[in-house]
């Protein structure tokens, strides 16, 4: 008996150590998985001799200050945008470049816009592309749009003029001249969308905002257009071109936070977007902002005091130089490396990490919310299987009114209660974010709340013969919920599952009342903290919209730039959430 009530009393004690082990077994092992899944970065050898390159940063200014002056307020639809794209036109045939316009219609501000690029070839012995892009319209908030985009525009012609008089290249070089980028990169979008054989294009990249006499550096974006990531060898190359001539620019790379947050939100801004969409290695080339200029900067971006006094020769000749580095060193391999998937890149010891082991990961965090569902059920399940109605009629009459509200942006644009646009909604300082059209505003929240109010009716009568459901129930439904949206972003985009993490907390949710019931709601809330912190972020810090940046959402969704079946499960989302909070009622 003694020896008994001992191992008994033993037996806790023994557990906990065992489990303590397996504890460390398991976070050992993940280490090791990972420290064993990260290969070598792809090696690109400098093959530039320093003494080649050719770009003046003189005469690149001298055609910014020429073009800004000549064709200011061509934003995309106005008289100048297409007689800067003559103007191109013209240049580009004067070098020697088979060129064409290539004209198109979008819809933006609800009215009938008319866009066109200028393509300038120069053929190679090998039709394989490498493909340089800068865009020739502007914001509508700036007169002359000197960095954005002249300077890019300058370069682009500098480099044209370059190649022009040189002999055939190894490769087809484009030259491309859009229009359309301030609302989405619709240029390089067309470009993509009407290519004879996207295959063909080794790499391309593009130029934007890099002639300001503040800037420091270059740094690569390599965001892809709702999908995608830059491919890490062509960003490499940037880097050893430019280290083999050199120059003090050497492109910066993301850090990998940046990394990871840019990839789980591939919304790009600069026209290398379609280009790694469509699995093109691509990036976009940018100026770097000393933090002591950083005001300076946003007071002279997409305003009328974008103005060619404020661009400077040394700093296009750095951006030109390095990017006729990167051309010269494309033309000069015959091998290219051939990547997939996404990855994360470590610039201190040259490692990266993709394939299987990074899926692992984000499937890893899908795993725990399934986990989550069968702990927090596994003493209710016989009665889930036989009941299974009630806590999805509670789950649907929460997020039916969500899904109703998205179609009700649909129908308010199709109504002309909000404006339509091609693909992105309006620019940074316009006007149209900053004047939400409060009659839609007021009448989508009425919608939201009749839809609110219809559904919890509906889920009331259909429940008005069960006594109780319990909290238990409630939270393994709702995370077995987030499981399979998790599982729907495993396979649009792994990176986004970083945003279902913070929503374990809720776990805590308990479903009382009181006192409980407003815990519960901060709980709720602070699910969603990492989203909020984002929007935060660039609504508030980056892009300085103030609130409006909630209006500039809703427009998002309006116009379809979040897919519907995306919006569909972030309503799902975050109706698991108010099903944990928001108690069924019932009537017996």
């Amino acid at each position: 008996m003694v020896i008994s009530s001992v191992l008994e009393k033993t037996k806790p004690e023994c557990t906990n150590n065992l489990m303590m082990k397996s504890n460390r077994f398991l976070v050992l092992g993940v280490v090791i998985v990972l420290l064993v899944s990260c290969s070598d970065a792809p090696k690109i050898k400098g093959l530039i001799d320093p003494s080649i390159i050719q770009f003046s940063g003189d005469k690149a200014l001298k055609t910014l200050r020429e073009f800004v002056t000549q064709f200011p307020n061509r934003d995309s639809g106005q008289p100048n945008n297409q007689k800067a794209a003559e103007w191109v036109d013209e240049e580009f045939n004067r070098l020697g470049l088979t060129s064409n316009i290539d004209r198109w219609n979008v819809i933006n501000y609800s009215r009938d816009v008319p866009l066109q690029n200028v393509v300038g070839t120069l053929p190679g012995n090998s039709p394989k592309e490498i493909v340089i892009v800068a865009h020739f319209d502007q914001s509508p908030d700036t007169y002359q749009g000197a960095d954005n985009d002249g300077s890019g525009m300058a370069i682009l012609m500098e480099l044209a003029e370059i190649f022009s008089f040189g002999s055939t290249p190894e490769y087809t070089i484009v030259f491309l001249a859009t229009d359309g980028e301030e609302y989405g990169m619709l240029g390089t979008l067309r470009y993509i969308q009407t290519h004879r054989d996207i295959d063909n294009i080794i790499a391309g990249f593009s130029l934007d905002n890099v002639g300001k006499e503040i800037y420091n550096g270059l740094r690569m974006d390599p965001r892809g257009q709702f999908r995608g990531y830059g491919a890490l060898w062509f960003q490499l190359l940037a880097q050893e071109a430019a280290r083999s001539i050199d120059d003090d620019w050497v492109p910066i790379m993301n850090p990998v936070i940046s990394q990871i947050l840019d990839q789980a939100v591939p919304v790009s801004f600069m026209d290398e977007g379609p280009m790694v969409a469509a699995g093109i290695p691509s990036f976009g080339f940018a100026g770097v902002i000393p933090p002591e200029f950083a005001q300076l900067h946003w007071d002279t971006y997409h305003s009328p005091e974008d103005l060619v006094k404020y661009q400077s020769a040394e700093t296009i000749e750095h951006t030109g130089r390095v990017s006729e580095a990167i051309i010269r060193q494309c033309l000069a391999m015959n091998f290219f490396p051939n990547e997939s998937g996404p990855y994360l890149f470590f610039m201190q010891t040259g490692k990266v990490l993709h394939g299987f082991p990074l899926w692992l990961i984000f499937g890893s965090i899908v795993g725990a919310f399934f986990l989550v569902a069968f702990l927090l059920g596994r003493k209710n399940n016989h009665y889930l299987f036989k009941n299974r109605k009630e806590p999805l009629i509670h789950f649907f009459s929460l997020w039916i009114p969500l899904v109703g509200s998205v179609l009700t942006t649909y129908i308010f644009v199709a109504v002309g209660l909000m404006d339509k646009y091609h693909l992105y909604p309006a620019t940074s300082k316009d006007a149209a974010i900053y004047t939400p059209k409060w009659i839609a505003v007021i009448l989508w929240f009425s919608v939201l709340g009749f839809l609110f109010i219809a559904g919890r009716k509906i889920a009331t009568h259909y429940l008005k013969n069960v006594n109780h459901t319990s909290q238990n129930i409630l939270k393994q439904v709702g995370f077995f919920i987030i499981g399979l949206c998790g599982l729907y972003l495993l396979w649009i985009n792994p990176f986004s599952l970083i945003f279902i993490i913070p929503l374990l907390i809720w776990v805590f949710i308990s479903g009382g009342k009181g006192t409980g019931k407003i815990l519960d709601s901060f709980i709720f809330l602070s699910g969603g903290l990492f989203v909020f912190v984002l929007i935060y972020f660039f609504g508030f810090v980056i892009m300085k919209n103030g609130f409006s940046i909630l209006w500039y959402l809703m427009m998002m969704f309006s116009i379809g730039m979040v897919s519907f079946p995306t919006a569909a499960m972030i309503m799902a989302v975050i109706a698991s959430g108010l099903g944990m909070v928001v108690n069924p009622k019932y009537k017996s």
